[in-house]
């Protein structure tokens, strides 16, 4: 008899491949062969993972269609089993998976849509922390400043787009037409900040050197070296920070 770890990694590649037997003789047969069970799992697996990435990725559905959608959900799964029970986790790579799948290349815009749907759902599903108030700042020692880091809450995320994945993404949802038609499909760089706020999930557009700043901001990087990323503007983009609840927690140093 196998060890538990050696049967559950056996039942995991069994899920993933139908020739797997390494489970087989493990398998209690009572009206259903052990193949037969396995199938049921791995139909049910899929079918659960394809799901998951249909309600993460809605404006990517639409703008390719069900079947397609399926056939792509299908061939990521394949590559991407599931690594935990918490299926909001599931399917953060489906951006990068779409930029390289061959017959979604004519739409080079998708991936972007991706990329921000997926800053949404982490947005929506990320755990409840506590808001940093600005007023705590206030004892922090002036010799402490420079070294002052910032943890940011789980919900802010910061990225970078090639294609207006978000105008495109909130048209489609909208069923919106005539917004569709107006957006720009060509490349163009955009900075985007996205986090769940009092009001919901919001996103903001941002300049390139805020967003340099922010992202510095939420990376935990030292108060000083995120000021030089945007000298000028470093007190309202800070206060907006914290206004708008991004950060959770301070320390200083390490």
């Amino acid at each position: 008899m196998p060890a538990l770890l050696e049967l559950q990694r056996a039942f995991a590649n069994a899920l993933q491949h139908e020739n797997e037997r390494g489970v087989w003789a493990h398998v209690a047969d009572d009206g259903f062969s052990a193949p037969e069970r396995l199938r049921i799992y791995r139909n049910t697996c899929r079918a659960t993972l394809t799901e998951t990435l249909r309600l993460s990725y809605p404006a990517v559905e639409r703008l390719v269609g069900r079947e397609f959608f399926d056939a792509a959900a299908a061939a990521f799964v394949a590559r991407h089993p599931a690594r935990s029970g918490y299926l909001n986790e599931y399917g953060g790579e489906f951006a990068a998976f779409l930029a390289a799948f061959a017959p979604a290349s004519r739409l080079a815009y998708l991936p972007d849509v991706a990329r921000f749907e997926w800053a949404l759902s982490v947005a929506a599903n990320a755990p409840d922390a506590p808001v940093l108030e600005p007023g705590v700042l206030l004892a922090v020692p002036a010799a402490d400043h420079a070294q002052l880091r910032f943890a940011a809450h789980p919900s802010v995320s910061s990225l970078t787009l090639a294609h207006r994945g978000d105008e495109i993404a909130d048209a489609v949802l909208a069923s919106d037409d005539a917004a569709m038609a107006q957006i720009d499909l060509a490349p163009g760089a955009l900075c985007l900040i996205v986090h769940r706020g009092p009001q919901g999930v919001q996103t903001e557009r941002v300049s390139a050197r805020a967003y340099d700043f922010v992202s510095r901001l939420i990376r935990g990087e030292p108060l000083a070296r995120v000021i030089a990323a945007a000298p000028e503007q470093a007190a309202t983009l800070l206060a907006e920070q914290l206004a708008k609840g991004r950060l959770t927690e301070w320390r200083v140093g390490q």
